[in-house]
């Protein structure tokens, strides 16, 4: 019995010893930001990082510290991502630590490129976290790390917002990894940067961030992109967008000089996929559903919305299959299948995949049919008439 006690005593005490085999966190250094741009050598690639420096973080209880950045960034070219990162290490005085890093950013170049190997690099990390959010920049990645981070402390917490807020893909490197592994296409959003008027400081230019829309990949490479509208249809189709406070918005117009105008935005929305197979292939069916708000109404002849309002649904219905159906046929000319339409006809029938799926990328952007249908219904004409 005393024995047993012992024991017990002992592993109690060790329990409470810390852990020796862990690195203190005053000799680490976090990244929070990974930007991958291709390298001005052929075969090169350039890789940056950017890092909070925790003495110039502010908070609201404590002074700032001293003028200047938040973040420190270093940047180094190789001819792999890993070596790229071995190189910036080295330059380094703590050890780096990827297990809290916000976002990677690809330049659009790297991205034409390919990106298998960052992929397949980030899988390989242990502390690497999958779930990390991941866009594509339209000039250089690094650029984006440059950005004036007004609301935030750093620019990665500003474009991982763009993915918490859901405004319009929040695409993962998992989802990437998982849909390479499958033959997939996916979609990431496209960041635009440019100078701005400093909200702030007035007379001074900001670096700003933005987004331009959709950057569409396929086999690891940029394939296609997307503007602004087209992004936000296809964002819809995917389901991307419910409870979003980035809320669908069209415009339509009737009378024949277009004097009778109105503005809807959808409160709601959801996007449902059907697949129905039939002698000649496979159709997809992609049917809309939400509702709308009014926002703004004009008609020529003095008629309120309430009474136009089975035409209007109409007229809204066929704007926003047209710009459905326009995103949809430019993922096919991309060979993009963002939605993975194709894991939809294997999972449903997969005699039917074996035959497709030794040519899907060509069936997908030649023959696929995608057939796109709205319902939905005026849930208020505000003050409107």
């Amino acid at each position: 019995m005393r024995l047993s006690k012992l024991v017990l005593s002992v592993l109690l005490l060790l329990s409470l010893a810390g852990c020796g085999s862990k690195i203190e966190l005053d000799k680490l250094t976090f990244v929070f930001g990974l930007y991958i741009d291709a390298g001005e050598e052929p075969g090169t690639v350039e890789v940056t990082i950017s890092a909070p420096l925790p003495n110039r973080l502010l908070s609201s209880t404590q002074p700032n510290p001293g003028d200047g950045k938040s973040y420190s960034m270093v940047s180094k070219t190789a001819s792999t991502v890993a070596d790229a990162f071995t190189l910036i290490q080295r330059d380094l005085s703590r050890q780096l630590e990827i297990s809290h890093i916000k976002v990677v950013v690809l330049g659009k170049d790297y991205a034409r490129q390919g990106i298998d190997e960052s992929l397949k690099w980030f899988q390989r990390q242990p502390e690497f976290p999958l779930g990390t959010y991941i866009m594509t920049a339209s000039g250089k990645a690094k650029e984006a790390a440059q950005l004036s981070a007004i609301f935030e402390q750093t620019p990665d917490q500003v474009l991982m917002n763009y993915s918490l807020e859901n405004l319009l893909f929040a695409t993962t490197v998992r989802d990437c990894a998982l849909a390479e592994a499958s033959n997939m296409g996916y979609a990431m959003n496209l960041l635009s940067l440019k100078q701005r008027k400093d909200p702030v400081e007035p007379g001074k230019n900001v670096n700003w961030a933005g987004l331009q829309g959709l950057a569409l990949f396929h086999k690891a490479k940029l394939s296609g992109t997307l503007k602004i509208n087209e992004s936000r249809a296809l964002a819809w189709a995917a389901g991307h967008l419910a409870g979003s406070f980035y809320l669908p918005e069209y415009s339509i117009t009737w009378d024949d000089n277009g004097q009778g105008s109105a503005s809807a935005i959808f409160l709601s929305n959801k996007a449902s996929l059907h697949t129905r197979f039939t002698e000649d292939g496979p159709v997809f069916e992609l049917k809309l559903k939400g509702s709308a708000s009014i926002i703004n109404y004009h008609d020529s002849m003095g008629r309120s919305a309430e009474d136009l309002s089975p035409f209007l649904v109409q007229k809204l219905q066929k704007a926003v299959v047209q710009g459905v159906s326009q995103a949809m046929r430019a993922t096919q000319e991309a060979g993009a299948d963002v939605l993975q339409m194709g894991m939809h006809v294997e999972w449903n029938n997969p005699g039917e995949w074996k035959r497709l799926k030794e040519r899907w990328e060509d069936y997908y952007s030649h023959e696929a049919q995608i057939k796109v249908s709205a319902d939905f219904k005026i849930q208020d004409f505000g003050s409107v008439k």
